[in-house]
Order: C-alpha cells, then sequence, then structure tokens
C-alpha cells in the first residue's frame, strides 16, 4: 500500500511542465469567466454604480 502511495506521488509532483501550465491557464479561464458573469450580476442588479 505504502509503495502504491509513492508511486501516485511521484506522478503527481512529476507532472510535465507543460501539463501543469495548461491546467492553470483552464482554471484561470474558468475563474474569469466566473468573475466577469459576478461583476456583470452585481452591475445588472445596481448593487455598484
Amino acid at each position: 500500500m505504502k509503495t502504491q502511495q509513492i508511486s501516485n506521488w511521484d506522478k503527481m509532483v512529476h507532472a510535465p511542465f507543460k501539463k501543469v501550465v495548461k491546467f492553470d491557464l483552464i482554471c484561470m479561464g474558468i475563474g474569469v469567466m466566473i468573475g466577469m458573469g459576478a461583476g456583470a450580476y452585481i452591475v445588472a442588479s445596481g448593487l455598484i454604480g
């Protein structure tokens, strides 16, 4: 069981850099979309402005 955990940890730690960057970009893109949606909702509901 312990060797399995180590090998999984190695896979996570030694992920190719391109995969990590791609994942970060996807997460940032989702965050921007959510932020824009929330901002538009606040402006449309009249809480700001």
